[in-house]
């Protein structure tokens, strides 16, 4: 499997929630294929913006182009292109469900076909009893789950809300390895966590912190080293 990621360019854009402005004046560019990480701590917005990069939330000011599509005018578009694994809360999979079950529902919405499933199940590293409830699984691969579900349509990225939360050293050392693994075959991975990983990855720091600046060259994200 080969996938064609989504790049991502972003200049000073801000959302605006129930209680007021959540995030602004963010600047940032997410490479095809890239997996990058949105820090932050609780409240900053970490969630909001995974929600904007996938079409499901309008930003209130700025620029913010996904793979060539300009948001919000073309969300319909990138929602298609940039499917979530889990976003919290709204987007997860049901703990009463059979493992069996989750993956046939996933099936249905997404048109995906045994095949890719199995695909991306594998691409992920889980194998599991699928007669097993979502809720019975530890919570690695109650995640693993819903990223190798969500990777399997070939999407050309995904969203992972709150990656860290709730998981053992063990677990959180699986999960990242899996998100690059899922980046490595082309896959645009953007995932949230309060703290940044260990190990090569691109970080967006929320908040931003600095004024919008219309002239200014457009960073990278920052490149945490091992």
């Amino acid at each position: 499997m080969y996938v064609l990621g989504a790049g991502i360019l972003a200049r000073g854009i801000a959302v605006r929630g129930p209680r007021g402005v959540v995030f602004a004046n963010l600047d940032f560019r997410v490479e095809p294929g890239s997996l990058t990480v949105v820090a932050g701590p609780s409240g900053s917005g970490r969630t909001s913006l995974l929600l904007v990069l996938s079409g499901r939330l309008r930003t209130i000011t700025g620029e913010l182009d996904v793979d060539g599509l300009p948001l919000p005018r073309k969300a319909r578009m990138v929602r298609k292109l940039i499917r979530p694994a889990r976003i919290r809360p709204g987007c997860e999979l049901e703990e009463r469900h059979r493992v069996r079950e989750a993956i046939t529902e996933r099936r249905l919405i997404s048109g995906t076909n045994k095949a890719s499933v199995e695909l991306g199940l594998e691409l992920v590293g889980l194998d599991v009893d699928r007669s097993l409830l979502i809720g019975e699984l530890p919570p690695e691969e109650r995640l693993l789950l819903a990223v190798g579900l969500a990777a399997a349509p070939a999407p050309a990225g995904i969203v992972v809300d709150d990656v860290e939360a709730g998981l053992t050293q063990s677990g959180r050392a699986r999960v990242w390895a899996a998100l690059h693994e899922v980046s490595r075959i082309g896959m645009t991975v953007i995932a949230s966590s309060t703290d940044r990983p260990a190990g090569d990855v691109d970080v967006v720091r929320l908040p931003a912190g600095r004024s919008y600046d219309p002239t200014a060259e457009i960073p990278l994200p920052e490149k945490v080293g091992r």
